[in-house]
C-alpha cells in the first residue's frame, strides 16, 4: 500500500556514526520497499556495525527513527527492528517450529493461541510445513535461510535488517533466496535494508542501491544512475569495474569536459560537478561502453576520428555471450573491453592494432583526487 501523503518514512536515519572516524549517514526508507547497501571498503566490519548499531547493541550518536519515532536510546528488542545473518545462526538443538517461535516465547506477553496462529502463518508463508519438525543439521542451506528469515519475521517488525544473509550459499540457491524475498515482501508489505558486499546480489535484491565505503555513504540511487552517473571513481570500480585513464582537463563546456590523455590524444567525457579547468582528472568507463575497431590491414590510423584512441590486442576471451578483451594504449595503460561476439577467432590475435572509442554521455571524468561523493 503506498504512503499517505505526509507519512513518515518506516526507517530515518539522520547523522549517525557507524564506524569510529567516519562521515555520519543520513539515510531514508519508505515503507514496504527494500534498499541495498553495498559495502565495498577495507574495513569489512561496517556492515556489521551497520547492523549492531540499528539493533541496539553497540552504541552510536546520531538519531534513529522507526515510522517517526525517535527508537535510538531504545534497548534491543523494543526498536520495533529485526536483524537477519550469519551474526545470528540458529539454535541446533532446536527444530524448525521451535527456533521460528523462540523470539515470541522469549517475550512472554503473546499469549498461546496468538504465538500458535502465527506459527502457522510463518510456515505457510515460508513454505516450511513440511520441515518444522527437523532440526538444523538436516535442513538445506535455502530451508536455513527461510527459517532464520521466519524467526526474524515471527514478531511483525517494522524493518528487517539483512546483514549478509546470502553468504556461503551456493549461486542457485543464493539466487532463489533473493526471488524469494522480492516475492515476500510484496506479499506482506516488508520494509527490509539488504546489506551486503556482493554486486550482483545488491542489483537482485533492490532497486535503489547504496555504496557504502568503510561506513561512508559515497552515493544512493538506482542502479541505472549508479552505472551511467557514479558519483565517485571508487562507485564506478564497485557497480561496474570501469576503466579508469587519467587525463587533464583542457576545456569545460556545458558538463563536458575535454581531456587530454598522456599519450596525446584528446578525448570528452561528462564532467563532474567538482571538476574544474587545469585539473588532472580520474576518467572512468565502463568496459561494456567502449567500441573496437580493428583497421583492415593498410588503413591504420587514417580511419581515425576526433576521439579515437589507437591501441593494440593484448588477449580476447570469449565467453559464449560476450568477449573480453585487453588492449593497451600508447603508453602502456590497459583498457578492458567487453563486445559482443560478432569479431571472429581470426581478427582477435594478439598483438593487432585497433581504434578504441566511447559515446560522450558514457565516461564520466572527476578531480583526480575525489574519493567522497
Amino acid at each position: 500500500m503506498p504512503l499517505a501523503h505526509g507519512s513518515p518514512p518506516a526507517l530515518a536515519l539522520t547523522d549517525l556514526t557507524v564506524l569510529p572516524g567516519a562521515p555520519a549517514l543520513t539515510l531514508r526508507l519508505p515503507a514496504g520497499r527494500c534498499v541495498a547497501l553495498l559495502g565495498i571498503g577495507s574495513n569489512t566490519q561496517d556492515l556489521t556495525a551497520l547492523t549492531e548499531v540499528l539493533a541496539g547493541r553497540r552504541p552510536s550518536s546520531g538519531q534513529i527513527c522507526i515510522q517517526g519515532v525517535d527508537i535510538s536510546h531504545q534497548p534491543q528488542g523494543k526498536r520495533g527492528i529485526s536483524t537477519l545473518g550469519l551474526h545470528a545462526p540458529l539454535f541446533p538443538h532446536l527444530n524448525v517450529t521451535d527456533n521460528i517461535l523462540f523470539p515470541l516465547r522469549a517475550m512472554g506477553t503473546v499469549p498461546k493461541p496468538e504465538i500458535s496462529r502465527r506459527r502457522d502463518e510463518m510456515l505457510a508463508l515460508t513454505g516450511l510445513d513440511a520441515a518444522r519438525a527437523l532440526l538444523p543439521p538436516a535442513l538445506s542451506a535455502e530451508q536455513t535461510f527461510r527459517t532464520a528469515l521466519a524467526r526474524a519475521l515471527i514478531t511483525s517488525p517494522d524493518l528487517l535488517v539483512l546483514n549478509q544473509p546470502l553468504e556461503g550459499m551456493p549461486p542457485q540457491v543464493a539466487k532463489r533466496s533473493v526471488v524469494f524475498l522480492e516475492r515476500l515482501r510484496q506479499a506482506i508489505g516488508l520494509t527490509s535494508l539488504f546489506l551486503t558486499r556482493d554486486r550482483t546480489e545488491a542489483f537482485m535484491a533492490a532497486n535503489t542501491i547504496g555504496v557504502m565505503e568503510n561506513g561512508y555513504l559515497l552515493q544512493l540511487a538506482d542502479a541505472p544512475t549508479l552505472l551511467n552517473r557514479p558519483a565517485t571513481p571508487a562507485v564506478a570500480l564497485a557497480l561496474g569495474e570501469a576503466n579508469i585513464l587519467t587525463g587533464k582537463v583542457l576545456r569545460i563546456d556545458d558538463d563536458i569536459a575535454e581531456l587530454r590523455l598522456p599519450s596525446g590524444e584528446t578525448v570528452e567525457a561528462m564532467a563532474d560537478a567538482d571538476l574544474e579547468e587545469h585539473d588532472l582528472a580520474s576518467i572512468c568507463v565502463l568496459p561494456d561502453r567502449l567500441s573496437v575497431l580493428f583497421p583492415r590491414q593498410g588503413e591504420g590510423e587514417d580511419m581515425m576520428e576526433a576521439g579515437d584512441l589507437p591501441c593494440s590486442l593484448v588477449s580476447a576471451h570469449h565467453l559464449g555471450h560476450t568477449i573480453i578483451m585487453r588492449m593497451r594504449l600508447r603508453d602502456g595503460t590497459e583498457i578492458t573491453v567487453n563486445r559482443p561476439p560478432v569479431h571472429t577467432q581470426r581478427e582477435l590475435s594478439a598483438g593487432r592494432p585497433a581504434l578504441l572509442a566511447w559515446q560522450t554521455q558514457n565516461a564520466t571524468a572527476f578531480p583526480m583526487d575525489k574519493k567522497n561523493g
